[in-house]
């Protein structure tokens, strides 16, 4: 094997290695629900006040979380309540954190095989692209809420 291909392989072997270090199994204890961080309705106003969630966020993650998932998490976090809070408060918009790992019947249900975002039960491959960027990562994940919102599912 010449040096290039060798080079190649390492790479993707290590590249592997990291986009699934989210949801690698330790003997962390899990949580006691399986997720984390979770805006509901109930926080903001009274259960009459309630609607079906339009627009439904879970973004997964493992037992051990890399940087990139917990930003993800604190920025998704953010934009609602910066943006949607009259939308959250309502029931309107649901955001939650599942841990795969302890929550492997919803992982099962959504198919999650690493760290992801899923809007109204459809994965959004781009909402991890831009954690390193806040305003760009708003802007987008704005644009796809917006979208969901006028879909209304």
């Amino acid at each position: 094997m010449n040096k290039s291909k060798y080079i190649l392989l390492v790479a993707i072997v290590l590249l592997s290695s990291l986009s699934m270090a989210c949801v690698t199994e330790d003997d962390s204890p899990a949580d006691k629900n399986g997720s984390a961080n979770v805006v509901t309705p109930g926080d903001f106003e009274s259960k009459e006040n309630q609607t079906e969630p339009a627009v439904e966020i879970i973004l997964f993650h493992g037992t051990r979380r890399c940087t990139s998932c917990i930003v993800t998490g604190q920025l998704l976090d953010e934009v609602l309540h910066t943006y949607y809070s009259g939308e959250v408060g309502n029931g309107t918009i649901t955001f939650r954190e599942v841990n795969a790992e302890t929550d492997r019947k919803t992982a099962a249900e959504y198919g999650v095989r690493s760290i992801s975002v899923y809007i109204n039960h459809e994965l959004y491959p781009d909402a991890l692209t831009y954690y390193a960027d806040p305003d760009r990562f708003a802007e987008e994940m704005r644009k796809k809420i917006d979208e969901a919102l006028l879909n209304g599912s």
